[in-house]
């Protein structure tokens, strides 16, 4: 380990040790939230030599998970705290090599950054000749079609709807990308099977019902066993917000459906429960 070299001063060793998350989304929470609960769960206990300098901080300009419920955001915060991240309110106005300047001044040292701020289009999607939705993205239709480009679509981070569409630019969320997947998939299954042609300017074929995104909920781990569950479709809306163990049981049965195969199922189950009963296996780190 770096920071049991001899020599170094314990101002140095507290940057080595210090991990900030910038960004306070879901991707930013649950690093945060898990890595304090390995911090606090193993590091202290097997590395109890430099347990009062390892430290989390995690940035953010607004609020943290900002799409959550209130309450939800709420509880998320008391679960960060009590596990010992400091929360910082601000805008990062530089990086270098060994810290962080935020936009009142304040300078943040860090040995590992982790940055998760969202997701924005590439350099390269902005540079395309097409028509741009909102933040450079490509615009698309309401069937997803590219509309300056005859037989071109595009789902994804990549693509927004056009302004005159009337429909916001949806999240830049993996749910949204294989919604969008599905139907695009449906949509030129049916295209093939009338017998091909120019999508973008198809009159004999109906190409279906139009691309309509419906928001399952969002969920996030917060660690410690806690998570939080949001089913609302939309901020604005009403619906099921839950928070604390079952939520965290919710969240580890939907992550389950995602993987591949039955085998795998059983394998991460297993492992799940082995380390609540017996803890991380850290040997190999």
């Amino acid at each position: 380990m770096l920071s049991d070299v001899p020599g170094i001063s314990e101002g140095e060793k507290r940057r080595l040790l210090h991990c900030v998350v910038v960004g306070g989304g879901p991707t930013g929470v649950e690093f945060s939230g898990e890595l304090s609960d390995f911090i606090i769960r193993d590091v202290k206990e097997r590395y109890s030599h430099v347990k009062d300098y390892v430290h989390v901080t995690l940035i953010e300009a607004n609020e943290i998970l900002s799409s959550f419920d209130v309450r939800l955001r709420q509880y998320a915060i008391n679960q960060l705290v009590k596990s010992g991240v400091r929360l910082v309110r601000g805008i990062v106005k530089d990086v270098q090599p060994d810290k962080l300047i935020l936009d009142n001044g304040e300078e943040v040292p860090y040995g590992l950054l982790v940055w998760s701020t969202g997701v924005g289009a590439s350099s390269f999607v902005k540079s395309l000749p097409f028509p741009k939705s909102h933040g450079g993205r490509i615009g698309v239709d309401e069937w997803l079609r590219v509309p300056s480009v005859p037989d071109v679509f595009a789902v994804g981070d990549c693509c927004g709807f056009l302004e005159s569409t009337g429909k916001e630019v949806l999240p830049a969320l993996a749910q949204v990308a294989e919604r969008q997947g599905l139907y695009l998939a449906r949509l030129l299954n049916r295209v093939m099977k009338s017998g091909g042609g120019h999508a973008n300017s198809q009159v004999e074929v109906d190409l279906g019902p139009k691309f309509v995104y419906k928001h399952l909920g969002s969920m996030a781990t917060v660690g410690r066993y806690k998570a939080l569950v949001d089913l609302r479709q939309s901020k604005d809306s009403k619906g099921i917000s839950i928070a604390g163990f079952a939520s965290w049981f919710i969240w580890r049965s939907a992550y389950l459906t995602r993987v591949v195969s039955w085998r795998n199922r059983l394998y991460v189950a297993i492992n799940w429960l082995t380390t609540m009963i017996f803890g991380r296996d850290i040997s190999r780190i």
